[in-house]
């Protein structure tokens, strides 16, 4: 290093996932923030160098100093390319700024220092002063991720996503998202439909856990998202539509494994595709590039679907994850695309991260306070018609494999039917009416429908509302507004046949249009409401232009569970067989349920189950935690439910 070496700061950038340099992409507090720093040499040798930033919050706190995560070499006598430097994490000083400096509110850059990497010797600089910034408060992303596995292959194999496919999706999401935290939580649920089922069958029955989810109490906000492995075989991946207004009852489901599609080559491509889908959920539609349909009319601001272009306002950072040995890198904006495209290397472009940003905040407005929903208070406690608790059986640590774990089982049964739950109002009677949770898939090109799930619960999910009126995107940035795209929106009719001569409830429904629609393909979606059931309901029909679609009617009053016993544990799952006090048969299905906390949260890990069998994924529970299991046996009207709590020895 010699006292002739000079350089010069081009530029500096903060960036979370994308940005330009004008700073337009909001920065999200909280979430982790990287300081670019664009330098050149002027005169003197090539010499490698380190540099130290002050930051300060506000101008009555000391400035802290941050120094760089990496070295970099400058050489005066190679061309200096701006955008070059943008394009790659290794040509310019990156600084990792300390979580407690991204808190809401401003940040400033006061003072850039670069030495010598060799001799720390200070280098002169020269450059304009360091950017002041604003960080702004935005909602997490509230994710349930549920691995569907399935029997594949003669002999049939079971098939699910590894551990690697839910760490990479969550990985990402928080990465490349604008949120600074994902929520989540994640299960392992069989499928009800055998291989080779498709996105409709796993969305369907997504759609029916959430709804027993939402009834026991769950947060309203959250997304749920389907992973099917693709080493049985390959399960394109769709949500079960696009919302045009906020609504998370919108759910999503796509195929995971290996393969690197020719530029992914960190072993998991669920996480991209994972993205894409929930990002339909959350309102974005396809740009239309790379093959796919144009559903998002309001006008790409990039061509070829990039996420920048020849002007390098924008690109994209990756800030990396140690744990999955990734590490930072610049994504080039005319290289990369967005991900709600078919293009190869994805990543949200400014203008899908700001919609979901939009999104997400609109969603969260929806629901007041930041905690679940709480249960509203009833006007008078429902009465149940029998309500009795029972020991079932107290196991030792010896004895036959399906007991030889210490559990204690206590049941208590509860009988539902129409009338006895807490309802969204009362009958013609004056007495509150059973809630019921309808899912059902339609094809409206073959004028074709299916209920696949009916089942009672306790409350609705949130229904979507108006779009809250909310901060707009910094400036330079298009405003996508929340509003579909002006076609109108299919319906279908639930029709809630009475018993006695009571006239049908008739219920007009939406038809969520699956999100990836195929040229010539029929239109197909997704039904899926919460309903007052009626005084005294005995069928619900699907109705699709006029037509009866398909039947539902009720099987005959639903047993109770007598005890769960252990059926052994096999590649991380633990088997329940369930017994009942008499023959279920065939018109009748279970839920099950589990709680870690006591009861007083659950998650549903089947709905529509018809074998007396529950595996239950043990990785999702915390060691040495009792675990209490629900099962609701139901007729689609009535129910019985009992708990077990298994005590691991």
């Amino acid at each position: 290093m010699t006292s002739q070496s000079h350089c010069v700061l081009d530029a500096a950038e903060i960036t979370q996932a994308v940005q330009d340099l004008n700073h337009s992409v909001t920065l999200i507090a909280g979430k982790t923030t990287v300081v670019r720093l664009y330098l050149r040499g002027t005169s003197g040798p090539a010499v490698s160098v380190r540099g130290a930033i002050a930051v300060r919050r506000s101008p009555a706190e000391p400035a802290d100093t941050i120094t760089s995560v990496n070295a970099i070499t400058l050489d005066p006598a190679r061309p200096h390319d701006l955008a070059a430097c943008r394009g790659d994490a290794g040509l310019s000083l990156n600084f990792l700024l300390p979580s407690r400096l991204t808190a809401e509110g401003p940040l400033s850059i006061t003072a850039v220092h670069v030495v010598d990497a060799v001799g720390a010797s200070p280098l002169p600089l020269t450059g304009p002063a360091g950017p002041t910034v604003w960080f702004k408060a935005g909602p997490p992303l509230r994710l349930r991720v549920l691995g569907v596995r399935y029997p594949f292959g003669s002999p049939a194999t079971v098939r699910a996503p590894r551990e690697k496919d839910y760490r990479a999706l969550v990985s990402w999401l928080g990465r490349a998202y604008p949120v600074a935290e994902v929520i989540s939580t994640r299960a392992v649920v069989d499928a009800v439909v055998p291989p080779e089922f498709g996105y409709e069958d796993v969305n369907a029955q997504l759609a029916a856990l959430r709804a027993l989810d939402m009834s026991a109490g769950g947060d309203q906000r959250t997304h749920y998202y389907g992973m099917v492995a693709d080493s049985g075989f390959f399960m394109r991946g769709a949500a079960s539509g696009v919302p045009a207004l906020p609504d998370p009852t919108t759910v999503a489901s796509g195929p995971t494994g290996p393969a690197d599609f020719g530029w992914d080559f960190d072993g998991a491509y669920g996480d991209w595709y994972g993205a894409h889908e929930l990002g339909h959920t959350l309102g974005r539609r396809h740009p239309g590039f790379c093959g796919e349909s144009h559903d998002d009319l309001l006008n790409y601001p990039f061509k070829n679907g990039q996420l920048g272009d020849e002007t390098h306002a924008f690109a994209g950072f990756d800030v990396g994850d140690a744990a999955l040995g990734l590490p930072m890198r610049a994504l080039p904006g005319e290289r990369w695309h967005d991900v709600m495209t078919y293009c190869a290397f994805q990543w949200p472009s400014s203008y899908t991260y700001e919609g979901v940003r939009r999104r997400l905040l609109a969603e969260d407005a929806l629901v007041s306070g930041t905690g679940p929903v709480s249960e509203p208070a009833p006007a008078a406690p429902p009465a149940p018609l029998f309500d009795a608790a029972v020991v079932a059986g107290l196991h030792g640590g010896g004895g036959r494999p399906d007991d030889r774990y210490p559990t204690r089982t206590v049941t208590r049964v509860t009988s539902t039917g129409p009338g006895t739950r807490e309802a969204a109002g009362p009958g013609p009677e004056g007495a509150p009416e059973q809630l019921v949770s309808v899912v059902g898939t339609v094809n409206l090109t073959r004028h074709e429908g299916s209920i696949r799930f009916v089942n009672p619960v306790d409350r609705p999910a949130v229904l979507p509302g108006p779009p809250a009126v909310l901060p707009g995107p910094p400036a330079g940035l298009a405003a996508p507004p929340e509003a579909a795209d002006g076609g109108q929106v299919p319906t279908a009719v639930l029709r809630i046949l009475q018993s006695g001569g009571s006239p049908p409830r008739e219920l007009q429904v939406p038809v969520k249009l699956t999100s990836e629609p195929e040229p010539g393909a029929d239109r197909t979606g997704l039904i899926d409401v919460v309903t007052p059931s009626g005084p005294a309901p005995e069928a619900v029909e699907l109705v699709v232009d006029g037509q009866v679609m398909d039947t539902f009617r009720p099987g005959g009053s639903p047993p109770a569970l007598r005890a769960a016993r252990h059926a052994g544990a096999d590649d991380g799952m633990l088997g329940m067989t369930l017994e009942f006090d008499r023959d279920p048969g065939p018109d009748l299905s279970y839920s099950a349920q589990v709680s870690v906390d006591g009861g007083r949260t659950w998650q549903t890990l089947g709905v529509g189950l018809k074998e007396p069998v529950v595996q239950l994924d043990r990785g999702q529970f915390p060691p040495g935690n009792d675990i209490r299991l629900r099962i609701t046996t139901t007729n689609g009207f009535s129910s019985t439910a009992a708990e077990t709590t298994l005590s691991p020895g």
